[in-house]
């Protein structure tokens, strides 16, 4: 069976060719009238337009891209969900690719989603202000919304207040007696890491409390690089008494720190997940955790694309925030000083 042409359709409808094209681009051109007889026949005859067709006279793709760290991280799962359903209403496919903090994957990404002609992109960034990628994005010359990075002259974002966030971690743990309170969180090159150092030291500060560098790891949100580092802080003379695990992928990598020290979270050494998740509900005792909507944080970054698609004069810039909230639960207790024995090897702590 041949396949079925805009001629067809025309023929079908009794209007030219040129209205069917306007149809199929959705012009505003078409009266109401004549839009409903195209759009009979073309489901009629099961007309498809022409994608590739549509591209070359629109200059548009209908196509959204989403370039994010790691999708295998379920929050960014649900985030990437959510954003997904929000763009496939708009009448749009999302397409998937993973940047893994790599600042060559980064270009390289960006210089194939060029080729392929998409309409808009929302990202993250492994490094905030680096001109080399601010340069290439903004030579695509399309709309771009960072995911939890800092606004710019080309980009609008949606954020988490991760300040908020740490502080009531710090504020609630410090209320139980804790002093000695490490945070593992990513670099401060990008909006997440930076903001929750912020708050950490703040937050101490105004709590009368001296910081200690060594009791702060801000170098990656790699699970291995996390457990590495609470597994050999854990091992010191003076070790601290309560965790805040500052990034959506590390409360695995710190649980199990832990628990391969011996101890137990909520009576030995407390512990907060910087993200709630179901893991941090589900263990036992289950984590104290920093909440936010993350499917709203997806509709948000993308209907925020959207508005920009649909009125492209409006300037960039533009920062939405979500709150966050702390979520109490079994895995903070009063600071227990005891001394801690290690285990055997440090290759055993260490996973070798």
């Amino acid at each position: 069976m041949s396949r079925v042409t805009i001629k067809d359709v025309a023929a079908a409808a009794g209007v030219g060719i040129a209205t069917v094209s306007r149809v199929a681009r959705n012009s505003s051109a078409v009266s109401a009238g004549l839009r409903q007889r195209v759009e009979s026949a073309m489901e009629e005859l099961g007309y498809e337009p022409n994608a590739n067709a549509q591209t070359m006279r629109t200059r548009s793709s209908r196509t959204i891209a989403c370039a994010i760290r790691d999708s295998s991280i379920p929050e960014f799962a649900t985030f990437i969900h959510a954003a997904e359903t929000v763009v496939r209403q708009a009448g749009y496919t999302l397409m998937l690719t993973n940047t893994a903090e790599d600042p060559t994957r980064e270009m390289d990404l960006i210089k194939t989603l060029s080729r392929r002609g998409v309409d808009g992109i929302f990202m993250t960034k492994s490094q905030e202000g680096d001109p080399a990628i601010d340069q290439a994005l903004d030579r695509l010359g399309i709309p771009v919304v960072f995911i939890d990075r800092y606004p710019s002259a080309m980009a609008d974002t949606v954020v988490i207040d991760h300040k908020r966030g740490i502080s009531s971690a710090i504020d609630h743990l410090v209320s139980l007696g804790h002093e000695r309170i490490a945070l593992v969180t990513g670099r401060p090159t990008m909006r997440p890491g930076q903001e929750r150092l912020h708050a950490y030291y703040e937050a101490l500060k105004r709590h009368g409390i001296e910081a200690d560098p060594r009791l702060v790891s801000a170098q990656s949100f790699s699970a291995e690089h996390s457990f590495h580092y609470v597994s050999l802080l854990l091992g010191e003379e003076a070790p601290p008494t309560a965790i805040i695990a500052g990034g959506m992928s590390l409360l695995p990598a710190v649980l199990r720190a832990i628990r391969l020290r011996g101890l137990e979270v909520g009576r030995d050494i407390s512990l907060i997940a910087g993200c709630d998740s179901d893991l941090a509900e589900l263990t036992s005792p289950a984590i104290t955790a920093i909440r936010w909507d993350v499917p709203a944080w997806g509709r948000t970054s993308a209907q925020l694309l959207l508005d920009r698609l649909s009125a492209p004069e409006t300037a960039a810039g533009r920062q939405i925030i979500l709150p966050t909230e702390l979520v109490i639960r079994g895995s903070c207790a009063r600071p227990v000083i005891k001394s801690l024995v290690p285990v055997k090897t440090g290759q055993e702590v260490l996973g070798m």
